[in-house]
């Protein structure tokens, strides 16, 4: 099913969404905590989520939210420099810059990727939101309204404090905390999700065979692959060389010339020849034409509710959730008005420099700076053809 079609689908459950909300009436939902009187848009208040978050805030420790302090200046100071010697990369070693592009559902992001990338955004969403709430409670900041969103394919959860008692009553070390608490949620399930990266194929032997072939998930169209193989072909041989899972076919392929004889072996123990066409990226080297994972054979028991695939989107996923995670951590750390990072860091001077003239000095620069980096750096992206990878 091609994304055009799929959005179109998605659109159509929106509007009926939006239809049904109409006929119910949009008053009546909202007494429910329900907001739907616009299309593509749902959001639930609940009363429940408002008191777990107090009652689970109240059982933290408060050091944990001044680790997140700690955690939150140090973010900063490593988001400076990453993002700084990026953008002086472009100027003296552009091939080592990395893309630094904004994450836009269907525009700089498609396919399977905007899949994974939307669950690690939720995830994002939900932790970073939920962790101010907690925080908020600790420091007997009332949490004014709480609940889930969705907007169009978008999900997530939110969090909101009682502003005026935020910024007239709190503390600056309250504020602080509230404040760092979002970012500091996203980098320690950040760091639990890399544990998982690293100790993913421990894990997935539980219920699978380690790797043994390379499995198709999709062909390019009018590719060498595209006339002799099928999706859901599991390729265990090259030639004369064994393929164990799909890196060992990107190795063989660094030596690979286009116009060359490639015997390709099949699990089923079938075999197909083509000659491999030049590839678009660098004409020297040869190409099939296939996309794919490592081939894991499920268990016998496991085979009822797992698939070859399932290991693939899975780890797809956790890798995904761990970028989105770490990425929005720090770039919400940066002093940029409307970021964390710029209200953690004007209260952290409130605590040292009583002049508040003094401290918006300070404060403009930086902003200036900071804003300055990730535009400038977004822009040479887009110029030089950087994308997220």
């Amino acid at each position: 099913m091609d994304p055009l079609t799929i959005f179109g689908i998605i659109g159509f459950i929106w509007l009926a969404i939006y239809f049904i909300a109409q006929y119910i009436g949009v008053e009546k939902l909202s007494e429910k905590g329900i907001d739907a009187g616009f299309p593509f848009f749902i959001m639930w208040r609940t009363e429940r989520l408002n008191a777990f978050l107090t009652r689970m805030g109240k059982k933290f420790p408060r050091i944990f939210f001044n680790i997140g302090i700690v955690v939150g200046f140090g973010g900063m100071i490593f988001s400076f420099w990453l993002f700084g010697d990026n953008l002086i990369k472009f100027f003296v070693q552009p091939a080592a810059a990395g893309g630094v592009v904004p994450i836009i559902p269907g525009v700089t992001i498609t396919g399977l990727p905007l899949v994974y990338m939307l669950i690690g955004l939720a995830v994002t969403l939900l932790t970073h939101e939920f962790a101010h709430g907690l925080a908020a409670s600790k420091d007997d900041i009332k949490i004014k309204s709480s609940g889930l969103l969705a907007f169009l394919v978008l999900f997530g959860g939110f969090v909101e404090p009682d502003e005026e008692q935020f910024e007239n009553n709190a503390t600056p070390q309250s504020r602080m905390r509230m404040l760092a608490a979002g970012s500091f949620s996203n980098f320690a399930w950040g760091f639990v999700f890399l544990i998982i990266l690293a100790n993913f194929y421990p894990l997935m032997s539980i219920g699978y065979y380690p790797p043994s072939g390379a499995y198709i998930y999709d062909l390019q169209a009018r590719s060498p692959a595209a006339a002799a193989l099928e999706i859901g072909d599991v390729i265990i041989g090259l030639n004369d060389t064994e393929i164990a899972n799909w890196t060992a076919i990107s190795t063989f392929m660094d030596d690979a010339s286009p116009g060359s004889q490639l015997t390709i072996h099949k699990l089923n123990g079938s075999s197909v020849t083509i000659i491999l066409a030049a590839n678009v990226q660098n004409e020297s080297r040869g190409y099939i034409g296939i996309y794919g994972a490592d081939y894991w054979e499920p268990r016998p028991g496991w085979d009822l509710i797992l698939t070859p695939m399932f290991v693939f989107h899975l780890q797809q996923i956790v890798f995904w959730c761990y970028l989105i995670l770490i990425s929005i951590a720090l770039f919400n750390l940066l002093p940029i008005p409307v970021f964390d990072g710029d209200k953690l860091l004007s209260n952290g001077l409130s605590l040292v420099i009583k002049d508040e003239k003094k401290v918006k000095y300070i404060m403009w620069p930086l902003r200036v700076a900071a804003l300055g980096i990730v535009l400038l750096s977004i822009i040479l992206s887009f110029i030089m053809g950087k994308g997220l990878f």
